[in-house]
């Protein structure tokens, strides 16, 4: 499956080739401070946990509800993916957006991109009526990225996740189709 973002970047299905890549940009401090999940040293055993997590959830799903983001090489740059929801289910209505991007290609509206062609994916072909994302209080880069894809705030969470033993606060973002 390959969704086309533009002639910059498509999604594909992630692939346990990808393992070298996923440790080479994950392992970065940058990456780390900013997201609520990824952890830091980011290892080969990290990344075999979520390339297995990732093979269930397509398997569960039907169909992959995680993409590799990759760039006109085919190079793997980042992901995006759906989370919490059960695809073909009446009662599934709403998932969380989550995503992360190399440090090599911040700042040029990549992930603007992408996360705008999930969700567009997720409510036409998954029917979903509403995205939800969690950012980092302190990651301004990721807010503006869902309020550009029309994303508004729509709550603080506090301790809202548990991260090397420290508690983090969460901003809440919702989509409505």
């Amino acid at each position: 499956m390959r969704l086309v973002v533009n002639d910059q970047v498509h999604l594909s299905e992630v692939r346990a080739s990808d393992k070298g890549a996923l440790v080479a940009h994950l392992n970065d401090r940058d990456i780390y401070e900013r997201t609520l999940r990824i952890p830091f040293s980011y290892t080969e055993a990290h990344a075999d946990e979520w390339l297995a997590l990732v093979a269930r959830n397509t398997e569960q799903q039907g169909r992959p509800v995680q993409w590799a983001v990759r760039s006109a090489d085919d190079a793997l740059i980042g992901a995006c993916g759906l989370n919490g929801f059960q695809a073909d289910k009446s009662q599934s209505h709403r998932a969380e957006v989550g995503y992360w991007l190399a440090k090599p290609f911040w700042g040029r509206g990549i992930m603007t991109a992408v996360v705008r062609r999930v969700c567009r994916h997720a409510f036409e072909d998954f029917g979903l009526a509403k995205l939800i994302a969690h950012v980092s209080p302190h990651n301004l880069a990721s807010a503006r990225v869902l309020e550009k894809c029309g994303f508004q705030e729509e709550g603080f969470l506090r301790q809202h996740f548990l991260k090397d033993g420290r508690f983090l606060d969460a901003r809440l973002f919702g989509l409505l189709r």
